[in-house]
């Protein structure tokens, strides 16, 4: 099995101060994986890292950053290997692409592009990918439908999709829950669950443990820039863990295989 993430006692600073230090970072394909952290923790910074945004701080002690083998990459390239879902991507759709259907957002990411322009031809070929992905999330009835028409629900999945235009092997998602009401964020998390069982490795980052679905076995946890815990899932993801992650005393219940936290000795009086 291919290591998609390898980093080893990496860290990036800005002059001489650390956002990230020592981190040892290992996730495999297959390995479902949920990077957990507070506000501030250093979540965005190691996305950049790994979205190859930005490469680590150089340092005398020995250190490695590589995905899929390799440290440095072509960013165009590495997208046909490792989707990335963001809100910042989502805005820009959203504010700068509205007029856009659904299925041209989608066909974007052969392009890398926020919406298509007169001189690129696309291929029947591509054409079925992206019809393809779009019916691999259930979305294909938003093929017409214009961004500007759609719920954040919608135009997430469509960005999704847009991720899976490529045969990726696995799929990197920021927070991705971000605006949607309940039956969408559920929705959501279903349609994570779909993709993780059909191969896509998925790597959820988040500070709501609430998202963290059944199909995830591994968990990181991001604190003041280092990696406090990783591990099992059902090992990592305690209360005492937490609690030190933000900062204030927690109990995590777990129930039909969903996570949820509530303050330490939380008491409901009816």
């Amino acid at each position: 099995m291919s290591m998609i993430i390898d980093f080893q006692n990496v860290d990036l600073r800005y002059e001489d101060e650390y956002v990230l230090k020592n981190i040892s970072l290992h996730i495999q394909e297959g390995q479902h994986t949920v990077i957990l952290g507070a506000n501030g923790s250093g979540k965005s910074t190691l996305i950049k890292l790994i979205n190859c945004e930005l490469y680590p701080s150089y340092k005398n002690e020995p250190f490695k950053r590589e995905i899929l083998g390799h440290e440095r990459w072509v960013v165009s390239q590495l997208r046909q290997q490792i989707g990335v879902v963001t809100n910042d991507l989502h805005s820009r759709f959203s504010f700068d692409a509205g007029y856009l259907s659904g299925f041209e957002t989608v066909l974007s990411g052969f392009y890398g592009t926020i919406g298509l322009f007169d001189h690129l031809d696309h291929t029947p070929e591509q054409t079925q990918s992206a019809l393809h992905a779009m019916d691999r999330l259930g979305i294909l009835h938003l093929q017409h439908k214009r961004v500007d028409q759609m719920s954040t629900g919608e135009l997430r999945k469509c960005i999704v999709a847009r991720a899976l235009v490529h045969p990726i092997k696995a799929i990197l998602l920021d927070e991705p829950t971000v605006g949607l009401d309940i039956k969408a964020q559920l929705d959501f998390i279903e349609m994570m669950r779909s993709l993780a069982r059909s191969g896509t490795t998925v790597i959820l980052v988040t500070h709501h443990i609430e998202e963290v679905f059944e199909e995830i076995e591994h968990a990181i946890l991001l604190h003041a820039g280092g990696i406090h815990a990783s591990g099992e899932t059902s090992a990592v993801l305690s209360g005492a863990n937490l609690s030190v992650i933000f900062n204030t005393q927690l109990e995590v219940q777990k129930s039909h295989n969903r996570y949820s936290i509530q303050p330490y000795h939380f008491s409901l009086t009816l």
